[in-house]
């Protein structure tokens, strides 16, 4: 059988040392559809829209999720994210009544608020940490709309623990292609039984949520924790509640974080970006009904995850073998999807490792050039949530505060749940008027 062209050999050992970029060099080198083997695993990586829409959504349903889901479930337990059909399909129509477009609206003024009490609790000329500031912020944020609780008290536990299992994963990414067998056969076993890995973490995340599912229970609520308790085993309410802490503001807090550096080492577009917040609110804090307008806004921080994907790379597994691209691929092969490479291929994006929010406007791109929140049946229930929550933030930020870069040093890439960077951003406030 043919397969498609692709890094062989030694070079192969380059998705252990570094898999993103590894990823990125093997879709500039090879195209479309390229091959290679790891530790016996077949990997075809796409770097196509239009196979990307045919993976993702016209033949979504001859494919499961991948490796990566056996993974994260071992912390999160089997909830949205980690489910295939048709259990996804039940579990995302529960949770679907929390993300409608007049729910979401009505979220606009708790992301507000709370950024206002964020910006509003800085100093000027204090040394702050960008990543640190905007988890807090994105947790309260979820807190606050979707679970009507105050999370700022457990943040920077919540973002201990996550780190931890950040680093944790990092060390058995490369070699889960070994191990999923095992983990498998456990879960199977043992379907509700303790994580492999995460044990710790999943406990002490378990431990703060708890007053928080507890006070709910029960109540008249009309949050989204109060629903899953009505239509959920507690179990399954706590995954749920689990998945949405995390993903709910890890991805948010790392795309703002990126923004902010980035508008940092561009004076002109932090100048633009506080031209078009002065015109639009004219010193009131910003609402719902101005998000049309902040559209520099909203293409600042397109950019920022066009060339800083939160989730920078996914795969499918074909159920059986499948025809993509004039080739076969055998079922259980991994398939990848990798928003950090798609994003920087140049047929779609002039100067592509360059930021550019201007690129924006009137843009014209094949559906799947960009996807940083996936798609298709499986695409992220919060990414509206997410943009206007990022929209709303940087332009309540912004209005009070420019934030320097406090620290010139090179800033790279850690591949982890997300795509963070490899230190701490450090930034200085500095007040602004209009």
């Amino acid at each position: 059988m043919n397969n498609p062209p692709g890094p062989r050999g030694r070079e192969v050992l380059g998705f252990v040392k570094n898999p993103l970029l590894f990823l990125a060099e093997t879709a500039q080198r090879f195209g479309p559809l390229s091959y290679f083997r790891i530790l016996g695993q077949r990997i075809y990586l796409v770097d196509d829209p239009e196979l990307i829409q045919e993976i993702l959504v016209t033949r979504q349903h001859e494919f499961n999720r991948d490796n990566g889901a056996t993974l994260l479930r071992e912390l999160i337990g089997d909830g949205l994210l980690t489910r295939d059909e048709p259990a996804h399909k039940e579990r995302r129509r529960n949770l679907q009544p929390a993300f409608h477009r007049a729910r979401v609206a009505g979220y606009a003024e708790m992301m507000v608020r709370e950024s206002v009490r964020t910006a509003e609790g800085w100093l000027r000329g204090e040394r702050i940490d960008a990543g640190a500031e905007m988890k807090r912020l994105t947790l309260a944020i979820v807190g606050a709309s979707l679970f009507g609780a105050d999370f700022r008290a457990g943040a920077d536990r919540i973002a201990e623990v996550l780190d931890g299992v950040i680093a944790k994963s990092r060390w058995i990414a490369p070699f889960l292609f070994l191990l999923e067998p095992a983990i498998l056969a456990y879960r199977q076993r043992f379907p509700e039984g303790p994580s492999l890995f995460y044990r710790r973490e999943r406990a002490e995340l378990e431990r703060i949520l708890k007053p928080v599912i507890e006070a709910r229970r029960g109540g008249q609520s009309e949050d989204i924790l109060s629903m899953l308790l009505e239509e959920m085993t507690d179990r399954d309410a706590a995954n749920e509640t689990v998945t949405m802490v995390l993903a709910g503001h890890e991805t948010t807090a790392t795309a703002l974080t990126w923004a902010w550096h980035l508008i940092a080492k561009h004076p002109h577009v932090e100048a633009r970006m506080h031209a078009e917040i002065d015109e639009v609110l004219d010193g009131r804090d910003a609402e719902f009904e101005d998000l049309p307008r902040l559209s520099y806004i909203a293409a600042v921080f397109n950019e920022a995850m066009r060339l800083y994907p939160p989730a920078p790379a996914f795969g499918r597994r074909p159920k059986e073998a499948v025809a993509l691209g004039g080739y076969e691929v055998p079922a259980g092969s991994s398939v990848m999807l990798c928003p950090y490479a798609t994003h920087r291929n140049p047929r779609y994006f002039a100067r592509p490792d360059e930021f550019d929010p201007d690129r924006w406007e009137g843009i014209s791109l094949p559906k799947f050039a960009y996807f940083p929140f996936g798609g298709g049946a499986k695409m992220c229930i919060g990414d509206a949530f997410a943009r206007m929550e990022a929209v709303l933030a940087m332009a309540t930020i912004g209005q009070r505060w420019r934030l320097l870069s406090d620290d010139e040093s090179a800033v790279e890439i850690r591949l982890g749940v997300t795509l963070r960077p490899s230190r701490a951003i450090w930034m200085r406030p500095e007040p602004r008027t209009r």
